[in-house]
């Protein structure tokens, strides 16, 4: 295995998908969940949207990509640490998909299981921040 450092995004989110399995699920909840939140404050979070960098209609499009991704693959991104990796963590997707990660994991019962995910997403992807 390549050191951590060296790894890029599709190869994390491989390992990622191979050591917590059963987080699978709730990660493509959390992604669909973010994509339905911004359809349904679309016009709130247009407005007040303050990252120039990521726009809000780059930020959406990724959102809406990824949701299609899972309505298209549902079942089989569960069972493929590899189609997870490469359908969600490659190119652009993988910023928003880190993003919900990040969050999903911080918003989980204080349970060690729980810890023991938490601390790997932030050693796989502590080099990002979440949005506003």
């Amino acid at each position: 295995m390549k050191p951590l450092q060296n790894m890029n995004n599709v190869e994390k989110g491989k390992l990622l998908a191979t050591l917590f399995p059963e987080q699978l699920k709730g990660i493509l909840n959390s992604l669909t969940e973010a994509y339905n939140f911004l359809t349904e404050n679309e016009e709130a979070l247009r407005s007040t949207w303050g990252n120039d960098l990521l726009t809000f209609d780059f930020w959406y499009r990724q959102a809406a990509e990824v949701a299609d991704i899972i309505k298209r693959h549902s079942r089989a991104l569960t069972k493929s640490s590899t189609l997870f990796a490469d359908q969600l963590f490659d190119g652009y997707h993988a910023i928003f998909t880190i993003d919900c990660i990040v969050k999903q994991a911080a918003s989980l019962p204080s349970l060690p299981e729980n810890k023991r995910y938490g601390l790997a997403i932030q050693l796989l992807f502590n080099h990002y921040t979440a949005m506003p």
